[in-house]
């Protein structure tokens, strides 16, 4: 169930609806984003409580060379990384930063992402399935998802119908274990196409937030919405996906997941594409999700990374001006 409310913040009483949100004090939140002018481009937004944004850089690219849909990753060295590739050659680019302002780049060899032939899939090469990356410190690995089709060429849209998810491990990106379908579902879901999967852990369990990709013919309750799925490891098995998160009246995919100012509660932001994010608060990952009215920036698929006060003053000094 969604609650909606016209102030700044969120809550369940609607007594506090306009009461101003909490703002950090040590650091804040980068929101890595492209725009529908400039897709596949990077721009930073900047926010101390989440709700109020500004994109840095007189809305202007931060990184020109950079292609592909955004996703940071901050590692066991606490260096980020995101993915994207290089125009033109299809060929895939590590990305990677001390201070997420002075970026450095390595090439990938196709072949990680395309042995999935051997699945009996193939990759749409031009942004690879927009691929997401998380750390799990337990084991030490870095895990890639992306999602593919069947032939690859995403014009046609059955082939939307097709996208299942992929995931390869890494601990140094130089050697890549070969992909695996990263679902397993059951019953009504068994089916289920999934794109824009991101993973996080709570506590001690591993959760996959999803885009369900069928179309409202397919699965009326609940297609074109973002779900979430669990696993008590990183690989899973992960259990059929939860009640949708998001509204069936709105489609949204590219899901992003923080925690709140406090680190007592979680952020969701969705894309409703093509024309901006929506964001959802709970106090609990397991909901219920209230949906907040917030002054987002002009964004369309990216990424919010927490950082602290000297990377936030770093990205301040680079980027706003």
């Amino acid at each position: 169930m969604l609650m909606i409310f016209a102030g700044w913040g969120c809550s369940d009483d609607t007594i506090q609806e306009n009461k101003e949100p909490m703002v950090a004090t040590d650091g804040g939140y980068l929101f890595a984003h492209m725009t529908d002018e400039n897709y596949a481009r990077l721009f930073y937004s900047v926010s101390r409580d989440a709700f109020h944004w500004e994109t840095l850089n007189k809305k202007r690219i931060v990184l020109p060379d950079y292609c592909g849909h955004p996703d940071i990753c901050q590692g066991k060295d606490g260096v980020f990384y995101m993915i994207g590739v290089q125009p033109n050659t299809g060929i895939p680019i590590l990305w990677s930063s001390s201070d997420l302002v002075i970026w450095k780049s390595d090439k990938l060899k196709k072949s990680i992402f395309n042995k999935i032939s051997d699945l009996g899939y193939k990759n749409e090469e031009t942004y690879y399935g927009a691929p997401k990356m998380f750390y799990d410190e337990t084991s030490g690995q870095y895990i890639i998802t992306w999602h593919a089709g069947k032939t690859g060429n995403d014009g046609e849209p059955s082939e939307w119908k097709t996208k299942r998810t992929f995931y390869i491990l890494t601990s140094d990106f130089k050697t890549f274990t070969d992909p695996k379908h990263l679902f397993n579902f059951t019953g009504s879901d068994e089916d289920m196409a999934t794109i824009d999967v991101i993973i996080r852990k709570v506590g001690d369990e591993y959760c996959a937030l999803i885009k369900d990709e069928r179309w409202p013919e397919d699965a009326p309750e609940v297609a074109k919405t973002i779900r979430m799925a669990k696993s008590k490891t990183l690989t899973g098995p992960y259990t059929n996906p939860g009640a949708p998160i998001t509204s069936l009246s709105v489609w949204h995919e590219a899901p992003i997941l923080v925690p709140t100012v406090d680190g007592e509660g979680f952020f969701l932001y969705a894309e409703r594409y093509p024309k901006q994010y929506d964001m959802f608060k709970a106090s609990s990952i397991d909901g219920p999700w209230t949906e907040c009215y917030f002054q987002g920036p002009d964004a369309r698929h990216g990424c919010i990374v927490r950082v602290n006060e000297k990377v936030y003053q770093a990205i301040l000094k680079a980027y706003k001006k």
